[in-house]
């Protein structure tokens, strides 16, 4: 008679137990893809940061003093520079004078956001208008301040933009932009009596 066996039959060895050259490679190949997009992930949050904040608030040394910049400007500028007085919700972008070009020009963000330039010259003569409103036409004359100006539009059929030229004594203003004409009006009326 056979005596029982006691050792214990082998259990079956499970699917995930085995490693086989297939097994390995693939396994291998899922670590590697999910490694480089969480690297991927890690370097896109560094460089271009979690999300975008439209309107970012300005370092405190970066302010911008048009009133200094456009003291600069005098020094050299033919004509009085405008140095308007608009309220808290035009923001000042930049300020600059080309010396080359007798050129004064500051840009600012309208009270509705929109870019509007204002632009000083000597004279505002068609080079300067086609230059800041491609194919502008004139449509109505108007004063401002005891100014003659003249409403112009121009730019382009996907952005068409409004200006107003206003031609003084020795000097010529040109304000342009995407704004609305009583937005440019107020700028430009700013700047006229500043000038005054």
């Amino acid at each position: 008679m056979h005596a029982p066996d006691d050792t214990p039959a082998p259990r079956p060895t499970s699917p995930y137990s085995r490693l086989t050259k297939q097994n390995t490679s693939l396994r291998n190949i899922v670590w590697a893809l999910g490694l480089t997009m969480a690297i991927v992930i890690v370097v896109g949050f560094a460089f271009f940061g979690a999300g975008d904040d439209s309107s970012p608030e300005p370092l405190p040394n970066s302010g911008l003093d048009v009133a200094a910049s456009a003291e600069r400007a005098q020094g050299t500028a033919p004509y009085p520079v405008a140095v308007p007085e608009v309220g808290a919700e035009w923001a000042e972008r930049s300020a600059r004078y080309s010396g080359s070009q007798e050129r004064w020009e500051i840009r600012y963000s309208s009270p509705q956001g929109h870019l509007v330039a204002l632009v000083q010259v000597p004279e505002v003569s068609a080079p300067v208008l086609s230059a800041s409103l491609p194919g502008a036409s004139v449509q109505e004359e108007r004063e401002i301040a005891g100014v003659p100006c003249q409403v112009v539009t121009g730019g382009s059929d996907d952005e068409p933009r409004t200006g107003l030229s206003c031609q003084g004594e020795d000097w010529g203003l040109l304000v342009h932009g995407g704004a609305e004409i009583a937005e440019l009006e107020e700028l430009a009326e700013a700047a006229i009596t500043s000038i005054g």
